[in-house]
């Protein structure tokens, strides 16, 4: 098992965990407690390592970054000359906005590099293109989503309901298939695992209310 990080990585991982413990202890007056950085760590860091480890099963090994986006409509004009860290921006101003009613975890995405190496050798004999294809994408940010799920049931048994609460909510705000979101992923590579995660977050959701 080989799960690393690039450096740039870290430093985008590093900033997604302050700002979600930023957004967690958002109110009218803003609080960054130590416990609140340790929760979004593990909640964060529960996701990627979860994709990262599943990813070399489908031949490709992944790099997150902030999620970002350069096209702002269909047509080929409709693009940013620079990527705009939109998952820089929207959780804070939403969450400023609602004085922390709104919580918005959408800040990272990952792109993928194909192993071609592994691929050929796993794929030998198909008459098929070794290439990365949108399941490979979509399997590997499900298993992302269902560690958070699993996260979520282990900390409810520790009585950990923050970490409970908090897990479920961030995995509900990456299933939204928009964009370079692992529910984008998800959603247009397998609609089947997407529907299932979907009921398994609104059960999941509906339990952390109760």
């Amino acid at each position: 098992m080989n799960i690393s990080f690039t450096k740039k990585e870290c430093v985008w991982v590093i900033i997604s965990i302050l700002i979600m413990a930023f957004i967690i202890g958002f109110s009218e007056k803003p609080n960054l407690s130590p416990i609140l950085l340790l929760f979004a760590s593990i909640i964060i860091l529960t996701n990627i390592l979860a994709k990262k480890l599943f990813a070399p099963r489908y031949n490709i090994t992944i790099e997150h970054s902030v999620w970002s986006f350069k096209q702002f409509w269909f047509t080929k004009r409709a693009h940013l000359n620079k990527a705009f860290p939109i998952g820089l921006i929207l959780p804070f101003f939403f969450s400023i906005m609602s004085l922390g009613l709104i919580k918005p975890f959408t800040l990272l995405q990952f792109d993928a590099k194909n192993n071609i190496k592994t691929r050929v050798l796993r794929k030998r004999g198909e008459d098929r293109r070794y290439e990365i294809n949108e399941t490979d994408l979509a399997y590997t940010s499900a298993w992302g989503l269902w560690a958070l799920i699993a996260l979520a049931i282990i900390a409810s048994f520790l009585k950990q309901p923050e970490i409970t609460k908090y897990a479920v909510y961030y995995g509900i705000w990456n299933l939204i298939p928009i964009s370079q979101l692992d529910g984008s992923k998800i959603f247009f590579g397998s609609f089947f695992n997407w529907l299932i995660l979907a009921v398994a977050y609104i059960i999941a959701l509906v339990v952390v209310m109760i």
